[in-house]
């Protein structure tokens, strides 16, 4: 995968006011990196508000997945499958490059209760059910999909996640049509994603 041999270990305190990741590698043996000061990448989405907190930032990898429902139709979205990786500390230094993610076990994983809920799970915070309030198109629209923010559904989650931001999208995007596939065939586009979690 696109990983190397950086050991990250991610704390996620939720109950401090700058939650932080320890970098352990030949390099830096104890640095700690400070989300607070982080700011997204420029976009049209309304921002995160003052009063959240930035605690983690995920690396999603996986599918966007669509069905046909015939071969002249076009494809519809039935939901997204993804693993979770901590990006974190890569994301708050600006000498580490993002392909130097470790190639570590999952934090966690990225799919769609129903074909509608897209939902976070996450064992060190909880499970997260969100709903899509705003969505703008990613720099490269033709080939990677939208850029999101998701809004937390209190009442169906387990965790204190308030927000998702889904952004710096790497492809993902249906097919225009569905020409060659079966009838009720399931495709499936590989993407990936940072997704910027507050509390």
């Amino acid at each position: 995968m696109l990983y190397s041999n950086l050991l990250v270990v991610c704390a996620l305190p939720l109950a401090i006011a700058a939650p932080f990741c320890t970098r352990q590698n030949n390099t830096a043996p104890n640095a700690t990196c400070d989300l607070s000061t982080l700011t997204q990448p420029a976009s049209a989405l309304t921002p995160p508000s003052a009063d959240l907190r930035l605690i983690l930032i995920a690396y999603g990898v996986g599918t966007q997945n669509y069905t046909c429902a015939t071969p002249a139709s076009v494809p519809a979205a039935i939901g997204a499958l993804a693993e979770l990786y901590n990006a974190s500390c890569e994301t708050a230094s600006p000498s580490v490059a993002q392909n130097n993610i470790v190639q570590a076990p999952a934090i966690g994983s990225h799919f769609f209760s129903d074909l509608t809920t897209p939902d976070f799970y996450i064992p060190e915070l909880g499970n997260t059910k969100v709903k899509k309030v705003e969505d703008t198109p990613a720099p490269n629209a033709t080939g990677d999909v939208k850029w999101l923010r998701l809004q937390a559904q209190t009442a169906d989650s387990t965790s204190q996640v308030k927000f998702v931001y889904r952004l710096n999208t790497v492809g993902g995007v249906a097919p225009a049509t569905c020409e060659g596939k079966a009838e009720g065939e399931l495709v499936t586009v590989p993407y990936h994603a940072q997704y910027w979690i507050y509390a």
